[in-house]
C-alpha cells in the first residue's frame, strides 16, 4: 500500500470517535493512547503509555488471569472477542465489548496487539481516535470484521476494503477498488443522485448518517446504518470519506413486527393479572386487553387495541403463516394449544404457553377468539447452554468457581421446576427451588438419589415415563397430567429432553415441569363465560343451542321426541320500571332458581335475555310429558318471591313445540314454540299453549297486515271517521267517537278488530294515534 494510502488509514482511523482503538506490546503494555480511549476510560495519554492494560479490569478479573488470557487466545488464534465489566480511571464501569487482535511483522513475528474496546452501555459505539504507526493502522481496520469500514476518494469512488466490507458486502478488494460506491444503492436510489446528495451532506456538515436498504454483490438487500465522514487534511482539504456501515436487518425486521394493525370486535377479561387474556376478532385483531396482558406484553390497551396479533410472532413465524394456521386450527376443533416464542412491546422474546378457543354465535357464526397466554421462562432458549457451561464450570473448579456460583443463581431462579439427571443412573444432580416447592424434598435429600425414592410413585412414574421416550427417541417429550403431589393433586405440564455434556461418555436428561393448575382453572373460566348467562349462570344461547343439535340427533335416532319449551314472565317490565333493575335482576334469578328446581337432570334451562327462558326436554315418549312440565312451571313460579324485602307474584306464559315429522331443526322448532308463546300471551297469560299449524297461519296473518298496515299509513289509505252520539231521548249531540277506517286496495274494507290488535303488537299504534 503507498503512502497516501497509508495517510489514508490513519486519517480514516482517526475521523472514527466512537471506538476506543490503540496498540498493546507483546506484554500488553499500552503502547500508545488517543482521544477516543481517553474519553472512554479517562486516562490521559502521560498516564497510561506504558501501563499494562490489566488495570482496566476488577480486581476477580485480574486474579484469574483473564486479561492474560485473552492476549494468550489472540496470540494463538490472531483474535479474541469478548464482552464484560470494564473500568475507567474514576472507578467507574461500563459494559464493553472488546476485540484483541495479534499484528504481525512481515516475517510473522508477532510485534504486538490491536485492541478495540466499545461501550456499549448505552448502545452507542465509542470508537476511539488513535495515533499510532500508519502501518499497524492499516493493519487493524484490516483486521475488522463486524464493521465494513473503508475509504472513498472526494469524488466517492473506493479507495480500500478491509474484511468485515467484503464479508458483509460480497466483494473483494479487486472487484471493489476504484468503483464508485453508488453501486450498494438501488436503481432508484441511483437514478434520484441520493449517493452524490448523501455525499454533498458530509462534505457541507461533516457527516451525513441514515439507515436504508444497500445491496451486495449477489443483488441480495440489507438494512444499513451508515455513517459518512468527511476526512480533512491538516489545511482543511478535502481528502475523501470514511464510511462505516453496519448491517442491522435484524433490528429493522423487529421493528416491523410491530407496526401491524386494525380494527376489531370487543369483548374482555377484567381481573386477571398473571395471565394476558384478551379477545380476537374472526380475522385475528386484538379487541381488548387485559391488566396480565398489558403486565406480560407491555402494551397498554390505547396501544394494542386494533393491531393483529400476529405482532407477538417472529417474523419466521409470520412468513410460516402459523398466526393464522393456529386461527383454523382452532375455529375448526374448539381450541388450540401450544408454546413457542412470543414478543412484548420492546422487543423481547419471552416462551409462552398460549391457548386459542373460538367463540360462536348459538346460528354458529364465529364471533372471535378468546385467547390466554402465559409467560413461562425467558430462559428457556439458554438451557443447553446453560448445563454446558456448568459442566465445564464443574471440571475447572477453581478458575470458574466464581462462575459456577452464578450459573447455579439463575437454574435457581427460573420460573420452572428444573431437574438434571444422569441418563444412565437417572440420579438426580441438580435440581433447582421451583422444582424443592413441587417435589416436596430439598436439594441436600434427592442429589445422588432417584426420584422414586423421595416422591410418590405416581409422580416419580411420570417423569420416568418423560425421561424413557426422551431416550429411546430424539426431540423433546412433553406431557400434562392430573398428578398427586406433596401439595394435593395439580396438573403438571412437563417436558424431557436428552443434553450430551462436553465429555461424550456423559449425557443429561434435563427436565422441565410446570404446575399449570391455575392456568387450567383460568381456561375453565374462560369455557365457562363463553357458554353461560353472566346473570343466572343458567346456559346462554350458545350452550342452549348446542343442547338442542344433541337432543334432535339423538331422539331421531332413538325414536324418541324432542320438546322445546319458550318462556317469558307475565309482567316483569312493571318489577324494572316500579322497583328497579337490580330488584329485577334478583328476582330472575330466584325464578331461575324454581324453574331449575322442577326438571329433569337430562333437561336443559337458558336464558335468552331480559325475561326470557328457554327449556330442551329430550328423550320424551307422549306429548302429555312436556305439558305436564310446563304445567309445573307455572305452579313452580306462582308462589310469592320474597325479594330485597319486596313481595313479588309473576306469572309464566310459556309455547311447547315438539320436534317430530318435518320440525327437525332447532331453528324451526324454536320458531314454533315461540308462535305458541305469543298464543298463549294473547290468550290471558299465565298458561301455556301447544304449537299448530293454525299458529302458523295467523302469524303470516299477523305479518301481512303488519307490513300492508305500514303501507297504508304511507299511502294514506286510512281514514278516521267521527261517530254522533246523542243524549238518552236521541235529541241531542253530546259527544263524538273518533273511528278508523282502513280501505285496502285489493281486500276492500279492515274493520278495526282485525287491524288495531296488530297495531298495538307492533308499536305502530302510536303512529296511528299520531296519524288521526
Amino acid at each position: 500500500m503507498n503512502e497516501n494510502n497509508d495517510v489514508m488509514y490513519r486519517l480514516l482511523v482517526q475521523s472514527v470517535v466512537d471506538y476506543a482503538i490503540y496498540m498493546l506490546k507483546p506484554d500488553g503494555t499500552v503502547a500508545n493512547w488517543n482521544t477516543g480511549a481517553r474519553r472512554a476510560k479517562g486516562y490521559l495519554p502521560e498516564e497510561i503509555i506504558g501501563k499494562n492494560f490489566d488495570c482496566f479490569y476488577s480486581v476477580e478479573d485480574r486474579e484469574k488471569g483473564l486479561p492474560q488470557r485473552g492476549l494468550a487466545i489472540a496470540r494463538e488464534k490472531g483474535r479474541f472477542e469478548t464482552e464484560g465489566w470494564r473500568y475507567r480511571k474514576d472507578g467507574s464501569a461500563f459494559w464493553a465489548h472488546v476485540v484483541i487482535d495479534a499484528v504481525y511483522d512481515d516475517a510473522g513475528e508477532a510485534i504486538g496487539f490491536a485492541k478495540i474496546t466499545r461501550d456499549c452501555t448505552e448502545q452507542q459505539a465509542q470508537l476511539a481516535e488513535q495515533r499510532a504507526q500508519e502501518q499497524k493502522f492499516r493493519l487493524l481496520v484490516e483486521g475488522v470484521v463486524d464493521y465494513a469500514i473503508y475509504m472513498l476518494d472526494p469524488d466517492g469512488y473506493v479507495v480500500n476494503w478491509n474484511e468485515g466490507a467484503r464479508r458483509s458486502k460480497g466483494y473483494t478488494t479487486e472487484e471493489i477498488v476504484g468503483k464508485h460506491f453508488s453501486c450498494f444503492y438501488s436503481t432508484q436510489d441511483r437514478l434520484a443522485k441520493l449517493p452524490e446528495t448523501n455525499l454533498k451532506t458530509a462534505y457541507r456538515t461533516g457527516r451525513f448518517e441514515e439507515q436504508g436498504w444497500r445491496y451486495r454483490k449477489d443483488g441480495t438487500s440489507f438494512w444499513a446504518h451508515v455513517v459518512i465522514d468527511a476526512v480533512h487534511d491538516d489545511d482543511g482539504k478535502l481528502i475523501g470519506y470514511a464510511k462505516i456501515t453496519r448491517d442491522c436487518t435484524e433490528q429493522q425486521r423487529a421493528l416491523q413486527e410491530q407496526r401491524e394493525r386494525e380494527q376489531v370486535f370487543r369483548l374482555l377479561v377484567e381481573g386477571v393479572t398473571d395471565y394476558a387474556i384478551y379477545m380476537l376478532d374472526p380475522k385475528g385483531y386484538v379487541v381488548n386487553w387485559n391488566a396480565g396482558a398489558h403486565r406480560a406484553k407491555g402494551y397498554t390497551a390505547e396501544e394494542i387495541v386494533g393491531k393483529h396479533f400476529s405482532c407477538f410472532y417472529s417474523a419466521q413465524d409470520r412468513f410460516a403463516c402459523l398466526p393464522d394456521k393456529n386461527l383454523a386450527i382452532a375455529q375448526s376443533v374448539g381450541r388450540f394449544e401450544d408454546q413457542g416464542w412470543r414478543y412484548r412491546k420492546d422487543g423481547s422474546a419471552f416462551w409462552a404457553h398460549v391457548g386459542i378457543e373460538a367463540i360462536h354465535t348459538d346460528e354458529g357464526r364465529l364471533l372471535g377468539f378468546a385467547k390466554i397466554t402465559r409467560d413461562c421462562t425467558e430462559l428457556r432458549e439458554y438451557e443447553q447452554q446453560i448445563l454446558r457451561a456448568k459442566d465445564l464450570a464443574e471440571q475447572n473448579s477453581n478458575k470458574m468457581a466464581a462462575l459456577s456460583t452464578f450459573l447455579d443463581t439463575i437454574i435457581a431462579n427460573i420460573p420452572s421446576c428444573v431437574i438434571v439427571e444422569d441418563v444412565v443412573s437417572r440420579e438426580v444432580l441438580l435440581l433447582n427451588s421451583k422444582a424443592e416447592q413441587l417435589l416436596g424434598v430439598t436439594t441436600k435429600q434427592l442429589v445422588g438419589k432417584k426420584l422414586d425414592e423421595y416422591m410418590p410413585s405416581e409422580l416419580s412414574g411420570y417423569f420416568s415415563q418423560l425421561a424413557t421416550a426422551a431416550q429411546r427417541n430424539e426431540g423433546v417429550h412433553k406431557n400434562e397430567q392430573l398428578l398427586r403431589t406433596r401439595g394435593g393433586e395439580r396438573i403438571i405440564n412437563a417436558s424431557a429432553s436428552i443434553i450430551n455434556g462436553n465429555d461424550a461418555r456423559n449425557s443429561y436428561v434435563l427436565l422441565i415441569a410446570d404446575d399449570v393448575t391455575d392456568q387450567r382453572a383460568a381456561d375453565a373460566r374462560i369455557h365457562h363465560m363463553a357458554h353461560h348467562d353472566n346473570l343466572t349462570s343458567l346456559p346462554n344461547r350458545v350452550l342452549f343451542s348446542q343442547r338442542l343439535n344433541e337432543a334432535l340427533r339423538n331422539d331421531f335416532d332413538s325414536g324418541k321426541k324432542t320438546a322445546s319449551l319458550c318462556l317469558d314472565l307475565d309482567h316483569f317490565k312493571n318489577v324494572n320500571d316500579a322497583l328497579g333493575h337490580q330488584v329485577g335482576d334478583d328476582l330472575l334469578r330466584a325464578v331461575a332458581s324454581r324453574l331449575r328446581g322442577v326438571l329433569r337432570e337430562q333437561d336443559t334451562l337458558a336464558r335468552n335475555g331480559g325475561d326470557e327462558f328457554s327449556i330442551v326436554l329430550p328423550g320424551l315418549t307422549h306429548l302429555q310429558e312436556a305439558e305436564a312440565v310446563a304445567q309445573r312451571l307455572i305452579e313452580a313460579v306462582r308462589p310469592t318471591f320474597n325479594v330485597d324485602g319486596h313481595s313479588l307474584t309473576v306469572g309464566l306464559s310459556i309455547g311447547i313445540a315438539i320436534a317430530m315429522g318435518g320440525l327437525t331443526t332447532p331453528a324451526e322448532l324454536l320458531r314454533c314454540a315461540d308462535m305458541a308463546l305469543y298464543e298463549a300471551k294473547r290468550n290471558g297469560r299465565n298458561r301455556f299453549e301447544h304449537f299448530s299449524s293454525e299458529m302458523g297461519e295467523a302469524a303470516s296473518k299477523r305479518r301481512m297486515i303488519e307490513t300492508d298496515l305500514r303501507e297504508a299509513m304511507t299511502h294514506r289509505h286510512l281514514k278516521l271517521y267521527y261517530q254522533p252520539i246523542t243524549d238518552g231521548q236521541g235529541q241531542e249531540i253530546i259527544s263524538y267517537e273518533a273511528l278508523m277506517r282502513w280501505h285496502h286496495p285489493k281486500q276492500g274494507l279492515i274493520m278495526p278488530l282485525d287491524f288495531i290488535p296488530v297495531a298495538e303488537e307492533t308499536g305502530l299504534i302510536h303512529s296511528l294515534g299520531a296519524f288521526a
